[in-house]
């Protein structure tokens, strides 16, 4: 990797020329081949890796033990920060999906480094906010979006979801109207076609009996339906509340994480200015 390569990258597009060599003259190269785990979320950490040729899935696993995609990254990217700060736990787990080359840098290295350029301090705080703000997104959309595939409901739970739809629909209405107009219409004429005289719409014949059996039946069977179908829609809604406050509780515990690792870099940079002001 050149220093003009490495300029690309937006944790170090400040650094000027000597800077970048700097850096570049501490980094270390690791191999890895396709489909290999970097590092295991919960495993302590004290590199930064700087991808210079292939791809990463970097992931996490919920409660549940399904591991979720955060994000991809590629050449010219980085990833590891945090535990770089702190030698803490990796958040994530990073596998790689190619033949992937790492450019790594230690944590006592990257301390000297910043001991040597602290400027370089404020810069990372502003990566480290950003990637911080990129994944608790990324996290809501895998947990709560459109990204994650939603398992099928079995054929019944479908068939009432259809159907709950079909009778709450303004079709369903019309249809209704029709057919009971119709129904109404036919029994007027079939009476005075073989029961000649006056006919009268109060309590007298025709009563519309198997139109009334009609509509008193398929009036209960509507209302178990919808009444069904929105129980499941409940529990939908209920199970999708709980993850939402389960990732809103992971992402304030990463703001408290990187607002103590951010604590740290400003106590390293107002120490090394007062060294640099006496």
């Amino acid at each position: 990797m050149t220093p003009e390569m490495l300029r690309e990258i937006p944790l170090f597009a400040t650094l000027n020329p000597e800077e970048l060599q700097d850096l570049l003259n501490e980094l270390e190269t690791e191999y890895y081949p396709p489909h290999t785990v970097i590092f295991w979320m919960d495993e302590p950490g004290d590199k930064l890796y700087l991808i210079e040729k292939g791809e990463v899935r970097i992931s996490y696993s919920n409660k549940d033990g399904k591991e979720l995609t955060l994000a991809m990254q590629r050449e010219g990217t980085f990833f590891g920060e945090l535990s770089l700060l702190d030698g803490g736990l990796h958040t994530a787990t990073v596998r790689t999906i190619k033949e992937t080359t790492v450019l790594t840098i230690s944590q006592s290295t990257f301390y000297k480094y910043l001991d040597k350029h602290p400027q370089f301090s404020r810069t990372l705080l502003a990566v480290l906010v950003d990637r911080l703000r990129q994944n608790a997104v990324s996290m809501r959309q895998n947990l709560t979006g459109q990204h994650v595939p939603q398992p099928q409901p079995a054929v019944f739970r479908r068939f009432l979801d259809r159907a709950a739809r079909f009778v709450s629909s303004s079709r369903f209405l019309i249809v209704a109207i029709i057919f009971m107009v119709a129904w109404m219409g036919f029994q007027v004429w079939y009476h005075q076609k073989y029961h000649p005289g006056a006919i009268s719409f109060e309590d007298t014949p025709p009563t519309f009996f198997f139109l009334g059996f009609i509509l008193t039946l398929s009036s209960f069977l509507f209302t178990i339906l919808v009444l069904t179908s929105q129980r499941g829609l409940a529990e939908q809604d209920r199970i999708r509340a709980e993850i939402e406050y389960q990732v809103n509780l992971k992402a304030q515990a990463e703001v408290m994480r990187l607002q103590l690792k951010m604590d740290e870099v400003l106590k390293l940079l107002e120490e090394k200015d007062k060294t640099t002001g006496n």
